[in-house]
């Protein structure tokens, strides 16, 4: 595919970004980072169990960079494909007792993404940052609800656990997914 192919795939004629993408190459390297996303959280959710079990800090870091980098790359559906794939199997490998919860987390949090990424240019370290609120905030109201109705925690648990997530989340992914996509730009992926 030539690269002129590749910029009518992601702009339109009228040289605004495309929120739908479905080519094969998009579909594909969604489910397939998908995967990788879900070894990536079976290696960060361990490391969050040593360092503090109560808290999903890189694990939320890195489900928030992944959302992100693939929103950005591969638009939508691959954003809402590569969540999903990621969900389901992380509730099939039983992950999470809230892994159920990460179905609606991960579907809103890349659409909510999604709208910000099609709103603003992601040039600025600020995009990336009301990106990476937008899917934090939905994406931890979602796991939130689990939290209280799965796990039965209570209330002021559930806030606290979530914030700290959420706040690890958007300042972690907003540096690792500007500094990505930097790097993916500078080198001609995209």
């Amino acid at each position: 595919m030539s690269m002129i192919q590749q910029e009518r795939i992601v702009y339109s004629l009228s040289g605004t970004k495309t929120f739908w993408r479905t080519d094969t190459r998009a579909l594909v390297g969604a489910v397939i980072l998908g995967v990788v996303s879900m070894l990536l959280q079976q290696v960060s959710i361990r490391l969050d169990q040593v360092i503090w079990p109560p808290l999903i800090i890189l694990g939320g870091i890195a489900w928030a960079t992944f959302t992100g980098l693939i929103t950005l790359i591969f638009r939508q559906p691959a954003g809402i494909i590569m969540g999903e794939t990621q969900a389901f199997i992380a509730i099939a490998t039983g992950l999470s007792p809230v892994a159920l919860f990460f179905v609606p987390a991960n579907l809103l949090s890349s659409l909510a993404y999604s709208v910000v990424a099609q709103k603003l240019s992601m040039q600025k370290w600020s995009h990336h940052f009301i990106a990476q609120l937008a899917t934090n905030i939905v994406g931890n109201i979602c796991v939130a609800f689990g939290l209280y109705s799965i796990l039965k925690l209570p209330v002021q648990v559930v806030i606290i656990s979530s914030a700290v997530t959420a706040g690890a989340g958007i300042i972690g992914a907003t540096i690792l997914t500007k500094l990505a996509v930097n790097a993916l730009r500078r080198s001609g992926l995209i």
